[in-house]
């Protein structure tokens, strides 16, 4: 090849790298949710370990994470909103609520992705893995009847598991795998030091609820 055909394609390749860059690049819209957190759901849905667990065919798979984050978009507005105050304080309560409309909603539409038994198994698996924070949810508040003595204990114990997590979820000296470990571990000990709060009936109705125990 000659030399004045080689520096010319060079020279057409040179060009051609700077016209894409100069071209209008796609907006990233950041995820809804504090700090892009798209929930505790959605994560279980993207988790490889979860989908095989429920034998969910790729199809399906892919229905599941549609299905939610579509809910988390049409819920960005109000994840806007609950975001604005200030203040912590004010945060947590507001972003909390949208969450429950988050959950709520897409298992409304995973109904028609899952068979029964997939489904029931995911309700029990989110409930379980979400742990001793699952106290405080208003349908399970009812269900097992906590006393308002019971949900401040729970709710003290659950402020101070979060921060075990929010360490852990910080920390740069752990892998991505140490990390769900580490959390995991950290979860399923909320678990148990919570059982000192409740009464012997209401825990067999939270073992009913949550079923057997999943193994990430």
């Amino acid at each position: 090849m000659s030399p004045n055909r080689t520096l010319f394609k060079s020279c057409m390749a040179a060009i051609l790298l700077v016209s894409v860059a100069l071209l209008p690049q796609p907006s990233v819209s950041a995820p809804p949710g504090p700090d892009g957190n798209r929930g505790h759901l959605n994560r279980l849905l993207h988790d490889q370990a979860v989908i095989e667990y429920l034998g969910l065919t790729d199809q399906q798979a892919q229905s599941a994470q549609a299905v939610s984050n579509d809910v988390l978009e049409k819920h960005r507005a109000a994840f806007d909103k609950a975001l604005s105050p200030e203040t912590k304080a004010e945060r947590v309560p507001l972003v909390k609520q949208v969450f429950i409309s988050v959950n709520k909603d897409t298992f409304d539409g995973l109904a028609s992705v899952m068979n029964a038994s997939q489904y029931e198994r995911l309700q029990q698996i989110e409930m379980q893995t979400f742990g001793i924070r699952a106290f405080d949810r208003p349908t399970v508040v009812e269900y097992l009847k906590l006393t308002p003595t019971q949900r401040k204990d729970l709710n003290a114990l659950a402020r101070s598991m979060g921060e075990k997590l929010s360490g852990i979820h910080r920390s740069s000296d752990l892998s991505a795998e140490d990390k769900k470990a580490a959390a995991g571990k950290i979860r399923r000990d909320g678990l148990h030091q919570a059982r000192q709060f409740i009464g012997p009936d209401q825990w067999v109705k939270w073992e009913l609820l949550i079923g057997a125990e999943f193994q990430q």
